[in-house]
């Protein structure tokens, strides 16, 4: 009997010991898994790319934000290979480039027009680094279209001031990472920032770069941060700017080194939508265009460049039906953003001169590359005011709407 419970004793501590064995060596599997799961994600952080030295360079993308420009080379194939990316000092950008020379002009050009003859590439550029154009056989110039300034940050409504006594205001690093749902590019434009509590504006900030945003003095410190850039669809996301993993959007925020990040991507409007073009400007009495157009103008062009299979209508809107002067361009005048005294003048109604401001954005698409049989127009005048006509909006009814057609 002595030596039976000997033996289950001995098999009890042994079981006993390999347990305990295989539990530390899971523990430490794990642990190490684990450990080189935050490695390649520290790595991945902590990436860096090569400076762009003296050449010219095929840039399919260009990125404020490194991951950004990541995720886009990753997708993307040039004669079965991956681009490459490398950062400029001078405007702190990340660029995707195709191809690279140290001197050969010819040899840039061609590959810029075989990748701008197709649909995924049809923005691409020639960048030069440390390169004199006067010593080049031409200079080359980068189309409007590919202009990546981002706009500058622009006060909408100042905010709340704190409560008296209170002479320092908390401030949060927030960046409002946007990019199109169909490249994955970087969109330029404007996030407008709503007090939740009282649904009041407070400022607008510029896309994709971190600003300093101060709470609004209320109880809840509740943000709605709105994307309404034209030619993508309106989206916004809540959340409470001192608590904002909180939010039931948390998926589209992420938190790191100090800085909140929410991402938004945008997916383009489809057949059936209009789009207002609220920020293209007309000079009084005119079909001519104001210089601050050209902004969302480039958006437009860009939309329609993107999908050769998208076709618009183009309507015209005046506040209210008068009749009076209308200044129009000449047929061989391309000068669509300023007045001279090469202008025909001549008077009209209302309806002719919202046609006629209709027909000067096509006449400048066209110019840039767009194909006229892809654009009707129609000039409604004042039948369609959103406000009244003297009302303090009423600024608002002189618009461009943009039909998406087909596509």
């Amino acid at each position: 009997m002595k030596n039976l419970r000997y033996w289950q004793d001995t098999i009890l501590v042994s079981v006993l010991a390999v347990i305990l064995l295989f539990t530390f060596s899971f523990s430490s599997s794990s642990s190490n898994a684990s450990n080189v799961r935050e490695n390649l994600k520290i790595k991945a952080t902590n990436q860096t790319f090569p400076e762009l030295k003296k050449g010219m360079y095929l840039i399919i993308g260009a990125f404020q934000i490194m991951e950004n420009a990541i995720q886009y080379a990753k997708v993307t194939k040039i004669e079965s290979k991956s681009p490459l990316i490398g950062r400029y000092q001078d405007s702190k950008f990340y660029y995707v480039y195709a191809y690279s020379t140290q001197d050969d002009l010819e040899f840039a050009r061609e590959k810029r027009s075989e990748l701008r003859a197709t649909k995924q590439y049809y923005d691409a550029w020639i960048m030069y680094v440390g390169i004199n154009l006067e010593n080049l056989e031409h200079e080359e110039k980068t189309p409007d279209l590919v202009v990546i300034e981002q706009p500058k940050e622009k006060k909408v409504e100042e905010f709340i001031p704190p409560p008296p006594g209170q002479k320092d205001q908390i401030l949060y690093n927030y960046r409002f990472n946007v990019i199109s749902a169909t490249t994955l590019k970087e969109v330029p434009g404007y996030i407008t920032l709503i007090d939740a509590a009282r649904s009041k504006a407070m400022k607008s900030v510029s896309t994709n770069q971190v600003h300093q945003i101060a709470a609004p003095n209320t109880q809840s410190k509740e943000i709605i941060a709105v994307s309404d850039i034209f030619g993508y669809i309106k989206e916004q996301v809540q959340f409470k700017i001192d608590d904002p993993m909180s939010s039931p959007d948390k998926r589209m925020i992420s938190e790191s080194g100090g800085v909140t990040t929410i991402k938004f991507e945008l997916p383009r409007h489809k057949v059936g939508d209009i789009l207002t073009m609220y920020n293209v400007y007309f000079y009084n009495n005119s079909a001519i265009m104001k210089p601050e157009s050209k902004f969302e103008l480039n958006s437009l062009l860009g939309m329609l460049k993107e999908n050769e299979k998208l076709e618009i209508r183009i309507h015209g809107h005046t506040n209210g039906n008068a009749a009076g002067k209308i200044i129009k361009l000449k047929k061989d005048d391309n000068n669509y953003f300023q007045i001279t005294d090469n202008n025909d003048v001549g008077t009209g109604s209302a309806k002719e001169l919202s046609k006629a401001r209709a027909d000067i954005i096509m006449r400048w698409l066209v110019n840039q590359g767009i194909d006229k049989k892809r654009m009707t127009l129609k000039g409604w005048g004042g039948k369609k005011m959103i406000y009244g006509k003297t009302d303090s909006m009423a600024g608002r009814n002189v618009r461009v709407e943009i039909e998406i057609l087909k596509g």
